[in-house]
Formats: C-alpha cells, structure tokens, sequence
C-alpha cells in the first residue's frame, strides 16, 4: 500500500458501531478462492517474502518497497497498521487467492473528523488480470461507507499507472485534479490524478 501520508490527530467516531467496525472486520471471504484478511504479527515473514520476490515490478508505483530491506521492517509495518487500526485510523489487510498471500489493500489514512479515507492496494503481477482485486475494493470500501460512515474516499493514481487508473474507474471513481509532483518513485516525482469515490456514485463490475 502507497505510504507518505502522516497520520491526523486521532478524532473518535461516534457510536458503539463506528467504533468497533475495524475491529470486526478481520477476515472477510469473497469467494471460495478469495479473501481479504487483517494483517496480524504472524504474516510478517510471508509478507516480506512476497514483497522481496517481486520487487523490481511493485517498486515502479510503491514508494515503501525500498524500505522494505528486511523481515523486521514487515513486522514494524504490522505493528504500526494494528495500532492504527484500533485507534480507528488506518486499516491494512492482505489479500489471499488460493490460500497464498498475493497482495494488500486498506485504508492508509482515516480522517474521522471529514468523514473521509485514503485507500491503497496492490498486487503482485502474478496475481493480476484475474479478477481479483476489484471485488476487494468493493468489499473494502462498502464496509467504509456502511459501518465508518465515511463520505468521500479520495485516491491519488500515478498519471502513468495505467492499470491503476482503470481498476479506479471501473469501481466509479471521478477524477476530480491533476497533483503535480505528488509523490517520489525512486529517483523521479511523478504527478496524480486524484480520484473521489462517494457512496451511491460506485458502478458494480467484475472485472480486476
């Protein structure tokens, strides 16, 4: 998931089911072969590996992958997610297809006082073209709008990602700006298409 952003000062939500929803969401299957977990302590080592064996492919559009160098920075990354998480800020999960871990997805940032999150996801290239990741979204951002009461979730796609840009629009996104030099890839700044999704805007699709 892209990183950069720091987090906001914690603003509680209101309601015994806001502020316990992240805390359920654990383990959601969305079909026999596909499920969106929580990341826990005990996935850290899987979730280095697959970061380290597909580095050179994640690292074009995930600034955090060089920073990924050891199996102590997944855990720190788990550690800080399961923090933010119960303080109803962030909220990270993987992604499993066929009981292997493929992928993440979550909420990098959670502004409780606008009502608004910051999503991110990837994919390894193995695990691409399947289907798979537009079903995570619509799970993930459903159960945003349904139980955290967001309403707006906003995601910034590098203006060459290309396949980022579709899953976006295929899930109903609008753009809304164009960020200049938004974030740093390596060695250049690339610029953002920013992207707002608000509840009843998102369009049904099966596609990846």
């Amino acid at each position: 998931m892209s990183g950069g952003t720091p987090p906001l000062p914690h603003v509680s939500l209101r309601g015994p089911t806001e502020a316990t929803s992240l805390l359920t969401m654990l383990r959601h299957k969305i079909n026999p072969g596909l499920e969106v977990r929580l990341l826990q302590p005990e996935h850290a080592a899987e979730l280095f590996a697959l970061v380290d064996d597909n580095r050179a492919a994640l690292r074009e559009w995930l600034p955090w992958v060089d920073a990924t160098c050891k199996v102590c920075d997944s855990e720190k990354f788990i550690a800080e997610a399961l923090r933010e998480r119960t303080a109803t800020r962030a909220y990270q999960a993987g992604i499993w297809s066929m009981g292997a871990l493929v992928g993440g997805i979550g909420h990098n940032r959670i502004d409780a006082a606008a009502r608004v999150a910051f999503p991110g996801w990837w994919l390894v290239p193995a695990a691409q073209g399947q289907g798979l990741m537009t079903p995570c979204c619509q799970v993930v951002f459903s159960h945003a709008f349904t139980y955290l009461l967001v309403t707006r979730i906003v995601v910034g796609v590098a203006t060459g990602n290309a396949r980022g840009q579709a899953i976006v629009k295929r899930l109903g996104f609008k753009q809304i700006s164009t960020l200049k030099n938004a974030e740093i890839l390596g060695s250049r700044s690339v610029d953002h298409f920013i992207y707002s999704l608000v509840p009843g805007q998102a369009q049904p699709s099966a596609r990846r």
